[in-house]
């Protein structure tokens, strides 16, 4: 009786870590949480956070912060379907979002 109790928690324990990407299908104006607002390009894609308001917008993850966009402007894709061209846009895209927030911290600090 153990062992299958014991068999039972070890399966539950292993989950699969299942990711969702969103791929913009146009060019997008979004607003991000801390503030600034990007334009973001067809074919940009970032981990999906979650769906709101009935899933009629979504919320994607840019580096330490977020931002909502309606559903219908991206496409929904698995962790297994994301191509290498895609994760690099979104390196890229976490790339600039750094550089920007750093030069934002240098010119608070300049003052």
């Amino acid at each position: 009786m153990t062992t299958l109790l014991l068999g039972c928690t070890l399966r539950a324990a292993e989950k699969k870590h299942f990711v969702l990407y969103a791929t913009f299908t146009a060019q997008t104006r979004v607003q991000l949480t801390d503030g600034p607002i990007w334009l973001m390009d067809k074919g940009d894609t970032f981990p999906v956070i979650m769906y709101k308001d009935q899933q009629t917008k979504i919320v994607l993850q840019l580096a330490g912060t977020n931002f909502t966009t309606e559903t219908a402007n991206v496409k929904i894709i698995e962790d297994k379907e994301v191509t290498a061209q895609q994760l690099a846009s979104y390196r890229i895209n976490v790339q600039h979002y750094l550089d920007a927030r750093a030069e934002k911290w240098k010119a608070e600090q300049a003052k």
